[in-house]
């Protein structure tokens, strides 16, 4: 068999149509071209087609790969996961993870340390969200613990005082002090802060709770008991269920006297 033509092709001018014996063969890039010494008139054999048939193959998962790579960073994962989709087949897919390691294009050091900036300038997540996502991205086990304590080290005490104040003064609009304490937990947990760093803090925080809120409630569950009970016993309902709902016996005891409940 015999190279009889080589040209360019018209939608892409870094690929070539290849032809035997006058005949269409295969298109191949321009890094397989030069990788075989590609000339007209040269005889090839099967065997020899069937090797630059591979190479060519392997060179289109190649450059969809760094195209895939081109919009933002990614991990070996999500490389992987892209190529499978696309039915190439395993040991491609190992040569071609190899060469984006080998040419910077996957990067696990920098594809952490990119992740942590963003979410540290942009959004209000803590280091066990970040973890998280080291996770679920395939970041070796060592990388995502060096990049967690170095995340936990940059959430300096200024921003989580802010933080916990925000949600506290958030949670105080609508609820006692402790409960108010008990929402931000649960919230500044769910963000992905552990509670080894957000309690120590608490203690700390302004409590800026609206006094209308303990009223009504202090005005409904008197509404409430005194339909059932009176005297000492009518205080001691009402104490019981501001308690539960929150509310500190040192909180109530000026506003019980206030209301005259006290002297119920």
């Amino acid at each position: 068999m015999k190279i009889t033509m080589i040209e360019v092709q018209k939608n892409n001018k870094d690929r070539f149509n290849l032809y035997i014996n006058g005949e269409f063969s295969m298109g191949i890039d321009s890094a397989t071209y030069v990788h075989f010494n590609l000339k007209k008139d040269d005889e090839i054999s099967k065997e020899r087609l069937a090797e630059i048939k591979i190479y060519d193959d392997y060179r289109k998962a190649i450059n969809r790969a760094i195209n895939y790579l081109s919009y933002k960073k990614r991990t070996e994962k999500e490389v992987r996961d892209y190529l499978v989709q696309d039915e190439i087949p395993e040991e491609t897919i190992i040569k071609v993870l190899k060469y984006c390691y080998e040419n910077g294009y996957i990067n696990h050091d920098d594809y952490a340390q990119s992740l942590m900036n963003t979410m540290i300038n942009t959004t209000d997540k803590g280091p066990d969200v970040y973890k998280q996502k080291l996770f679920e991205k395939g970041i070796e086990r060592d990388l995502i613990d060096q990049y967690y304590d170095l995340y936990s080290e940059r959430m300096d005490s200024e921003r989580m005082k802010q933080l916990i104040q925000k949600q506290l003064n958030k949670h105080a609009r609508k609820s006692s002090r402790r409960l108010a304490e008990q929402k931000t937990i649960q919230t500044l947990v769910q963000k992905g802060y552990n509670l080894n760093i957000v309690i120590p803090y608490m203690k700390d925080m302004e409590y800026n709770g609206d006094w209308d809120i303990l009223q009504n409630e202090l005005e409904k569950q008197f509404s409430k008991w005194s339909r059932k009970v009176s005297g000492n016993e009518l205080k001691q309902k009402v104490i019981t269920a501001m308690m539960r709902k929150g509310f500190s016996y040192d909180e109530l005891v000026p506003v019980l006297k206030e209301s005259g409940i006290e002297d119920e």
